[in-house]
């Protein structure tokens, strides 16, 4: 099922050789400098750092990872062509995407991204996305997880047309499910009698013994398990021995793979360079999750497998097993991983929380939405701030950056701070108005106060929580502080703000402020007034003064918005 030719030939593995080290490709580093000059390291480069095998690769071509020489006797190379697929699933069928979270702790931002360009690159495009729950992890996976990954997506407007929550043509969604109904039994079946995969009784100390041989050798660690050629008869009398037992892929040798990535380009591996034959379904009969994930997204018809570039190094594993199964290779795009501003993994540290935990924090899924389609992606202008529908219009995957996106917080509270003051009044009484609510501050989401003070708060605020705290500092008349501050300071010494506060009571008693909350030119009279009986003095030498008096701070909001709030207030 080779790419329609016949299996490769593989090199007979000895009982008294349990691991084989080639030239070849055992380890990088050891082809030709012709070879060199036209293989590099990919997007594993990009990537710093996700394996051993990467750290050993040499740098060249940021998008090319290390291939090395076709076994003899091999064709060609076993390639995978996105212009031919992306061809088939725009003439032929849907494109199909999909996000597969697994259930063992919250959404992250990491995770939201992924999901929200899975669903603009299937929504520009007229396709479908399906939401698969890889709950394999028993010991971590709950439905409390579940659920809450869930509502994290909903929360930010992503929607699926087929999961566990709505159903579906192709499930079951949840893999403990699917295990249950057998599906992954049936493909390791035929993956065992085409020969792809056996049974390995390897206990844990031989496997560390043959990492410790080749680490004293100075070796890479390339598994050829002594069972991949054992005969039926070993084999049952291990089974009748009640010896535990994985099952492995047989990786060919010197395989050369190459995927065309939607976003990395042209990447190759050596089937050498991937360590050998690899575990695909564990001891407790669990599907380990390359094997898993072969067989889910070929049986749902997943055309398009969009993920972050931390993925990569899975992707030549996953061709293999396509191949083994006779099942078409779908278009892969790696993401770039979102970094902290240190170029560290993200993390709390650098003010990366959960979904769930920037809800809390009154960010607004626009928001949310808006920067994080940023990271990493964008549509070739000077635009920043974008709707959803915005977005789904522009969304090209040519725009997609192949290098490392890093997560700025600040710019996260700046893109939402626009999208807060987007909010349409009704939008903003109801998000504004019970955050005061929730506070105290408010008895009710309604009447003019509380329609005035969202107005107002909207304007001024990034964050729904920060709605809290602004009011009451407009509300605060702080004497003390003030007259303590240092932009008091020049105008206590000078006596302008005496005289403005003996100024200012002089015109109440006049009824100067009896129209200020109701006349939008009070203020402005007011200030009028001031400047002529402090003879003529404008600009900073009267303003700075008359509004510390009014209202104890050197800045704030309009003061006539200010005080047509403060007059609808009650007790």
């Amino acid at each position: 099922a080779f790419l329609g030719g016949a299996p490769p030939p593989y090199a007979p593995a000895t009982r008294e050789t349990p691991v084989q080290l080639t030239a070849k490709g055992a380890r990088y580093g050891l082809e030709s400098e012709s070879l060199t000059s036209r293989r590099a390291t990919a997007a594993a480069a990009v990537l710093a750092g996700f394996s051993a095998l990467a750290r050993k690769s040499r740098p060249a071509h940021p998008q090319r990872h290390l291939g090395l020489r076709w076994h003899a006797g091999l064709p060609g190379r076993a390639r995978a062509s996105p212009t031919a697929r992306q061809a088939s699933a725009t003439s032929d069928s849907k494109i199909r995407v999909r996000f597969a979270p697994s259930p063992t702790g919250v959404l992250h931002v990491g995770g939201a991204r992924t999901a929200l360009f899975n669903w603009l690159f299937a929504k520009s495009q007229g396709g479908e996305m399906v939401l698969r729950v890889e709950d394999t992890d028993v010991a971590r996976s709950t439905k409390e997880s579940e659920d809450a990954i869930l509502e994290g997506l909903k929360w930010c407007g992503i929607t699926w047309d087929e999961g566990p929550d709505v159903g579906g043509n192709h499930g079951p969604y949840r893999q403990s499910e699917r295990i249950e109904a057998g599906i992954y039994k049936e493909q390791l079946e035929k993956l065992i009698a085409g020969g792809h995969a056996y049974r390995c009784f390897l206990s844990p100390e031989e496997l560390d013994e043959m990492r410790a041989e080749a680490e004293r050798n100075d070796q890479a660690f390339v598994l050829q398990s002594p069972w991949a050629n054992a005969s039926e008869e070993e084999v049952q009398a291990m089974i009748d021995q009640g010896k535990p037992y994985v099952y492995r892929f047989r990786v060919p040798f010197d395989r050369e793979i190459v995927i065309d990535d939607l976003v990395l380009g042209e990447v190759i591996w050596n089937s050498d360079d991937l360590g050998g034959d690899f575990v695909i379904v564990r001891q407790n009969g669990m599907p380990m999750y390359n094997f898993g994930v072969v067989v889910d997204d070929a049986s749902m018809h997943i055309t398009h497998v969009l993920r972050a570039q931390e993925h990569l190094m899975n992707t030549p594993r996953q061709f293999l097993m396509y191949e083994a199964l006779g099942l078409k290779v779908p278009t892969f795009a790696h993401m770039p991983l979102i970094l902290a501003p240190d170029r560290t993994k993200l993390s709390k540290r650098h003010g990366a929380v959960s979904v769930g935990e920037y809800q809390k924090r009154g960010y607004l899924p626009s928001g949310m939405v808006n920067y994080l389609a940023q990271l990493g992606w964008n549509d070739g202008t000077k635009q920043e701030i974008y709707t959803l529908e915005e977005l789904m219009s522009a969304f090209r995957m040519n725009r997609m950056s192949k290098v490392a996106a890093i997560f700025d917080a600040d710019k996260f509270k700046w893109v939402n701070g626009h999208h807060v003051r987007r909010l349409t009044d009704d939008e903003a009484l109801s998000l504004i108005g019970n955050e005061l609510k929730d506070h105290g501050l408010v008895k009710e989401v309604s009447g003019p106060f509380v329609q005035k003070a969202s107005q107002l708060l909207r304007d001024r605020i990034s964050t729904l929580t920060e709605a809290v705290q602004e009011l009451e500092a407009m509300l605060h008349f702080d004497l003390e502080g003030m007259k303590s501050s240092d932009v008091a300071k020049p105008y206590i010494e000078d006596g302008s703000l005496l005289e403005t506060a003996k100024l200012l009571l002089k015109f109440k008693d006049e009824g100067d402020f009896d129209a200020v909350g109701t006349d939008p030119k009070a203020i402005q009279k007011v200030a009028k007034k001031m400047s002529e009986a402090r003879g003529g003095v404008k600009k900073k030498a009267l303003l700075v003064p008359l509004r510390l008096c009014l209202t104890s701070a050197a800045s704030g909001p309009d003061m006539n918005i200010f005080f047509e709030m403060i007059k609808e207030a009650d007790d």
